[in-house]
Parts: C-alpha cells; structure tokens; sequence
C-alpha cells in the first residue's frame, strides 16, 4: 500500500489531463508485463479524456514485445532523447554524428576492454562486445558504425569510475545519467529530459506539467517527478526519486501505479 498520502485537493490532480507512466520496474512487473488492473486504470482515465503518455529510457521499437495496449499511446524514449505520437517522431534531441564519434574515441582510448553501446537511428543497439539484448549489434569497429546522431551511448557504472578523465573529455552538449540501481552510464544530450519531453507534449496539446501525473522508478525520473503536478514515486523507486516525489506508492509488482490511478479515479467520482 502507498506509505505517503497528501491531500489531493488541486482539481487539476484530481482529473489529471496527462498521465506519464515509466515502463521498467514502474508500470511493468518484474516478468515484463502490465497487469490487467493496471491497463484498466489507464483505460478509465483515457475514457474519461486524459492523456496517457509512455516516459522511458528504452527505445521506440521496444514496444514491439509489450502488450498490444501500451503501443498506441505517445512514447517518450531514449530518456526523453525522442517522442513518437501516432508513428511519427514529432521531437527529437541527439547526439551530433561528429560529438558522438568523439565520445567513442575517448571511451576506446582511455579503457580499451570496455564493453560500449551505441543507440543509433532506433534500429540496433551496437556494440563491441557480446550483450545479450534484443536488438543488439555487435561490431568489431565501434567507431566505424557511427556515421549518424546517436541517442545515447551506454557502459557500466564499474567502468566509468576508472575514467576519471572522461567528463573532462565529453562534449559540454552532453551529459552523464548514471544509475546506481542498473549498474549503467548513459551519455545523453544535454537538452534531453522526460521531464523537457513531456513539457513538450503537453505545451502541443495545450497543457502544463501541473496537469500531470508521472509515475517513476529511477534517477531518468527524478526531472518528470519532481516537475509534475503530482509526482509518484514506486515502491521499489531509487532514493533520489523517493525524495522529490510527492507519493511514494506500491512497488511494481503490488500494482502501485493502479493504486494511486483508482485512488484518483474514485476521489473524482464522489465530486
């Protein structure tokens, strides 16, 4: 059950006009799939006008192995590196072909035997190294493949503590995401943000993040909470989501997204 309840007075939270939901470890459960209580809370929602909007770092052709439900709505992907709305990518920040080349560079110089992935044109994930990921790539020549804007560029945290040197050596329109929770460093555009991504979309349909509920796990998060009208942390959230949300909920696999949505949902029926 939810451990921090405010009193949702603000009509605008009541009866959200957005709903932002992460996938992994957020809406999904830990086998990969959204509970029927959970589709059906976001469905009662829809029906009753408000958006729903898919925030995650995963790529767009992630959804192709989600359920049929999730594939509809708006994608934030890539950590808010992209937005997709009705199959179209209507907003996009990247990583520069040339600043992308030279990030690799200085990864391959300054720790040759570490394993680097390269997302790039939403195709593949490439990378140097065996992965066993979906959708991944291998290549003997990193550098050789990026010949376009890469969305973001992957190693593990283990790695990037014995680089001390590489923030000196990145792009300043780039920065570093780490997370603690996944053992991973993502390098990502400065300017890309689930937060900025869903301020975007909602400026389009003619609202703000006070209109919005996000519901989130890790640091990639910690933005969209924080800036939303009523931001949720999970149960199972990390720490720094956990303190700039305004509720902290279930985890993932006790349907803590479906708790607050019906909490929402019959706060706004005895209206």
């Amino acid at each position: 059950m939810p451990v921090n309840t405010p009193a949702l007075t603000d009509p605008a939270i009541i009866a959200p006009a957005i709903i932002a939901v992460d996938l992994d470890d957020t809406l999904l459960r830990s086998d990969k799939t959204v509970s029927p209580r959970a589709l059906a809370a976001l469905a009662a929602w829809e029906a009753r006008g408000s958006r729903i909007v898919v925030a995650t770092g995963r790529p767009l052709r992630s959804a192709e192995r989600l359920q049929p439900e999730l594939r509809r709505y708006p994608w934030i992907a890539y950590n808010g590196a992209l937005i997709q709305e009705e199959g179209q990518v209507i907003y996009a920040q990247l990583i520069p072909t040339q600043e992308a080349r030279a990030i690799v560079q200085a990864l391959q110089e300054l720790a040759p035997d570490c394993r680097v992935g390269v997302e790039l044109d939403d195709h593949t994930l490439y990378v140097n190294q065996p992965l066993q990921w979906p959708w991944v790539h291998q290549v003997s020549d990193l550098l050789a493949v990026v010949q376009s804007p890469a969305a973001k560029i992957l190693f593990s945290l283990e790695a990037y503590r014995q680089m001390p040197e590489l923030d000196q050596a990145l792009p300043p329109s780039t920065k570093v995401l780490i997370s603690e929770k996944y053992d991973l460093v993502q390098i990502m555009p400065r300017e890309a943000s689930k937060a900025q991504a869903l301020a975007f979309l909602a400026q389009r349909w003619g609202r703000s993040l006070e209109e919005t509920v996000a519901f989130g796990d890790d640091v990639n998060d910690v933005e969209m909470v924080a800036e939303s009208g009523l931001g949720v942390a999970m149960g199972n959230a990390a720490p720094e989501v956990k303190a700039v949300a305004d509720r902290i909920t279930a985890t993932n696999d006790e349907e803590g997204v479906a708790l607050v949505l019906e909490e929402l949902l019959e706060r706004e029926g005895r209206r």
